[in-house]
């Protein structure tokens, strides 16, 4: 009768345990992209520090190697995580940036994962056209791209600097439909951050 009841308590206490062990698991994985994203960001602070100080300053493979195997693995761990291919993104603009060669479109791609997990998002939206037009690459999914951020993050700074400068460095060379949310897009930075506007103007004059 003992064993009968130590039997049945066993299988009550099953599913609590397998419950138990999927939490751990799911914990110790969060804590591992976490590691990864950290490491990562690390990076890109001081990359950015660096270039601050000296614009001539370039990233070192090793470097960028650290980087991008610390972002790798952490979207391993969370592969549903936008957030996490921006940071990769990053990186390898950073690596082509600084002349490092880096697999075809593979900046690109890990734009567009990011777009697809948060369609929302204006700055993915944003900062995917800057990718497009820096691989010369003045297309259909540029400008889907730029018209998608302008109508997701109409007063968002980064999102009106970017299309500001895009509305004078292509001008001339882009569908009348999208030039005119561009030039909107300048008079509204001009509106709410005249700084900004007048610095971008200057490049153009």
């Amino acid at each position: 009768m003992k064993r009968s009841l130590s039997w049945h308590r066993g299988l009550l206490m099953l599913p609590v345990i397998l419950v138990l062990c999927l939490v751990i698991f799911q914990a110790f994985t969060l804590l591992r992209a976490e590691v990864g994203r950290y490491q990562t960001e690390l990076f890109l602070d001081h990359w950015q520090q660096e270039t601050a100080a000296s614009k001539s300053f370039v990233v070192e493979p090793a470097e960028l190697n650290i980087a991008i195997q610390s972002v790798d693995g952490a979207i391993r761990q969370m592969p549903e995580s936008p957030a996490l291919y921006v940071l990769q993104a990053r990186v390898l603009e950073r690596g082509r940036l600084s002349g490092i060669d880096i697999e075809n479109n593979a900046e690109l791609e890990a734009w567009q994962k990011a777009i697809v997990l948060r369609p929302a998002w204006p700055y993915s939206w944003s900062d995917y056209a800057r990718a497009r037009s820096q691989y010369s690459l003045i297309d259909r999914s540029f400008t889907a791209a730029l018209l998608r951020a302008s109508k997701l993050g109409p007063w968002e700074p980064r999102v009106l600097e970017h299309s500001a400068l895009f509305s004078f460095h292509y001008r001339g060379w882009l569908s009348d439909g999208l030039q005119a949310t561009l030039d909107n897009s300048y008079q509204k930075l001009v509106k709410a951050y005249p700084h900004r506007a007048r610095k971008i103007a200057r490049q153009y004059q």
